[in-house]
């Protein structure tokens, strides 16, 4: 199954379910918590350990690992450095090096305290530094997006899941992804979409966002992004909406956090919301100019 680019289907989630492909990503991250929970535990108490209990990373993680392994297969048999940013931490990078074992991931994030979580997780799955590079194969570097400490064109590929619509300045960060990528390299995005325009991303913010996305990279899948946008309206794709009916455990929000949310956005302005986030997601891969 191809997962598709752009705003993912309800029926399309339901597809992906029913595949081996999903099957993987479920098995190996099922084995790697339980393998590295006590080691990312506090991750787990700050964003939740199980990413298959998130509403939209049961699509995205598979949607980002298919392209990136596609995208290595089109590839001469030479190291590929993949960067991704605002990784946190998580079984993803060790799912596409076992896929790609060519493949040198470098996670990015803002919290120093993942150096720890990563070294052990990497010393219990016996990923020491290689020769060649001195690092090893999945590395931690604790940086900002805007300002990477990174060569220009140093990247073969860039992975970016559900992270901008929790930044600001997303001119900097995409043109810092743009400097860092080598010509013809990958660039993998999501984002959240805001359906009732309250929260990030509102569709202009995001019409935005996929215009500076376009002067720099070319879009895959012949994919119009800002048609795209378009169905955000249109019924039957995947929303926090229809998740809220129908599996309420895969969002995010428990019930103190709804509270201490509603009370904020009353006060923000945005009136009684009762700490619901109205979502969709959106899927894109591009390749440099």
């Amino acid at each position: 199954m191809q997962l598709s680019s752009g705003i993912p289907t309800l029926a399309g989630v339901e597809e992906l379910k029913r595949t081996e492909l999903y099957e993987r990503h479920v098995r190996f991250n099922r084995d790697f918590l339980a393998r590295h929970t006590a080691a990312i535990e506090k991750y787990g108490k700050h964003w939740g350990l199980d990413p298959y209990k998130l509403w939209s990373r049961r699509w995205e993680y598979p949607y980002v690992a298919q392209r990136v392994i596609a995208y290595s297969e089109r590839r001469p048999p030479s190291p590929m450095k993949v960067l991704d940013a605002g990784s946190g931490v998580t079984y993803f990078p060790y799912f596409i090096i076992e896929n790609v074992p060519q493949a040198q991931f470098i996670c990015c994030d803002y919290d120093e305290s993942y150096t720890k979580m990563f070294d052990e997780v990497n010393s219990a799955r016996g990923l020491a530094a290689s020769a060649a590079s001195g690092e090893p194969q999945v590395q931690f570097l604790q940086a900002s997006l805007q300002r990477l400490p990174l060569e220009d064109a140093s990247l073969d590929a860039i992975c970016c899941i559900s992270v901008l619509e929790h930044t600001d300045n997303y001119g900097e960060i995409v043109n810092e992804f743009a400097r860092v990528l080598k010509t013809g390299g990958q660039f993998v995005l999501t984002f959240d979409l805001s359906l009732d325009g309250k929260f990030t991303l509102p569709k202009p913010i995001a019409a935005e966002l996929l215009r500076m996305v376009g002067e720099t990279f070319r879009v895959t899948d012949g994919l119009d992004p800002l048609c795209e946008l378009d169905r955000m309206t249109e019924p039957g794709i995947l929303t926090t909406d229809y998740v809220r009916m129908t599996e309420p455990e895969l969002l995010p929000w428990s019930a103190p956090a709804r509270v201490y949310k509603a009370v904020t956005d009353l006060f923000q302005g945005r009136g009684w919301t009762g700490g619901f986030r109205s979502r969709t997601i959106f899927c894109l891969e591009c390749v440099k100019n």
